[in-house]
């Protein structure tokens, strides 16, 4: 499981970069492969989830604290567009603690979110809950790269 700390320190884009580094070596569906197997494991256990925008708003509603950064992916893929997540309660605190984003109010987030609106919403479990709300780039995205995979993670 991705924890807190995992996000503070970079373990978590390391292991995205080890995924692309996976997915940069084959087209091929991985489902049926023993990589495929173990990065579902792990995502998994990230549990994550396409939102709705009112889903989304909801959650930062209910939010004791929001912090809004980049996407994590972003740091790896520089290139592509600035989107920006919005952490949660103590991811949100653990986040702008490692420089990684900044604290906002919750209309703050909310504008955030819709104001990427457009692009697919995931939530993803960091420590046991739903901390993290990325407005995803699917070109470069982890998940979307996984279910172009044919490795199913993410639940509708």
């Amino acid at each position: 499981m991705a924890t807190i700390q995992d996000y503070k320190s970079g373990k978590v884009c390391e292991q995205i970069k080890r995924a692309f580094s996976v997915f940069e070596s084959t087209e091929a569906p991985l489902n049926d492969t023993e990589v495929g197997k173990v990065m579902l494991k792990n995502v998994r256990e990230l549990e994550p989830k396409k939102l709705a925008i009112d889903e989304a708003i909801k959650l930062i509603q209910e939010a004791k604290q929001c912090a809004i950064g980049d996407r994590v992916c972003r740091s790896l893929h520089t290139e592509t567009p600035l989107t920006e997540s919005v952490f949660l309660d103590d991811l949100a605190a653990g986040m702008v603690e490692a420089g990684k984003a900044r604290f906002a109010t919750k209309e703050e987030a909310i504008d955030n979110m819709s104001k990427y609106q457009k692009n697919p919403i995931i939530v993803s479990k960091v420590s046991g809950k739903y901390l993290e709300i990325c407005p995803t780039w699917p070109k470069k995205c982890l998940y979307w790269n996984m279910e172009k995979r044919k490795l199913r993670c993410i639940n509708r």
